[in-house]
């Protein structure tokens, strides 16, 4: 008599199905923040849209924290490489984020002096990065370029501008290779850099604006967003992506970001895509799969 045998899913392939779900989260939700700050500056000043983000998002992860009693950190040496860690993967990122789009600078430049990360993370990264994938990268880089071209046909910025906008990328690119080496569990991880980033952001508070907030459910919408669904939900699959990969493979997913966020202007705003934007999608599309052909991403 013959015995029903039921066939299970190897793990190899769970994690093949689960391999293209992570990163695609992470660019449509990561690429949403720029739509949801554009609607939240119009009621609040950068630095106080920023002090509240960073408060809630503080709030909720140290909540988890209790809930599932993770494991704290247990040297000083520790404690303070987490916390300087989030001061530029955090803070100091968004800061001077913000500071080169208040000094003019317009995002397609931003985002293309951002787009340089994962070429200089394939550049001084410990894996060793194949020809495909370095034509991935500036395959990646020339979408970026076209995706935005639009915006830099007339460059109009000042030297403090670009100024942050290196910082910026100095800041996300080094909390990158600090964030690869830390091996707690992430809410408590995410929650030691956010309360480091808070800090921070509430003693330059009074220097760069003060407080301004006009409160309304349109920045209410805004604020919960970017907190729990960016702030925490994005930026918890980016480490995560982060731990589990190679961070050639990881960077280059930001190269999605921009073209997205293109759509989503799109479909919110009604602003039109051209010819060219389009043209730039389908090079950074092709540049990822270069990229991530046989590298795992998660």
């Amino acid at each position: 008599m013959k015995k029903n045998i039921q066939l299970q899913p190897r793990p190899s392939q769970e994690l093949s199905n689960w391999k293209w779900i992570v990163p695609v989260s992470f660019i449509l939700t990561w690429s949403s923040g720029a739509i949801f700050v554009k609607l939240g500056l119009e009621y609040a000043n950068a630095f106080t849209f920023v002090f509240l983000r960073f408060l809630l998002s503080t709030a909720l992860l140290w909540g988890i924290c209790l809930m599932l009693r993770s494991t704290y950190p247990k040297t000083v040496k520790e404690w303070g490489y987490i916390v300087l860690t989030g001061l530029l993967l955090q803070a100091g990122y968004q800061i001077f984020y913000f500071f080169a789009l208040d000094q003019h600078m317009s995002p397609g430049i931003l985002a293309i002096i951002l787009g340089a990360q994962p070429i200089i993370t394939a550049f001084f990264g410990e894996t060793k990065t194949r020809y495909y994938q370095w034509l991935g990268l500036f395959l990646g880089l020339s979408g970026l370029i076209l995706v935005v071209a639009d915006n830099i046909s007339k460059p109009n910025f000042t030297l403090y501008s670009l100024i942050s906008a290196i910082l910026c990328l100095v800041c996300i690119t080094i909390g990158t290779f600090m964030q690869k080496q830390i091996q707690i569990s992430q809410p408590i991880n995410m929650a030691i850099q956010y309360s480091g980033g808070l800090l921070m952001i509430l003693m330059l508070l009074p220097f760069f604006g003060g407080w301004h907030v006009q409160w309304n459910f349109t920045f209410l919408f805004s604020l919960f967003w970017m907190a729990f669904v960016i702030s925490v939900g994005a930026s918890m699959i980016l480490y995560f992506m982060i731990r589990k990969g190679n961070l050639t493979n990881v960077t280059s997913l930001l190269y999605g970001v921009p073209p997205v966020t293109a759509l989503l202007d799109y479909i919110i705003f009604k602003n039109q895509l051209s010819l060219v934007a389009c043209l730039g999608m389908v090079f950074i599309i092709v540049g990822l799969f270069l990229i991530n052909r046989q590298g795992k991403v998660v």
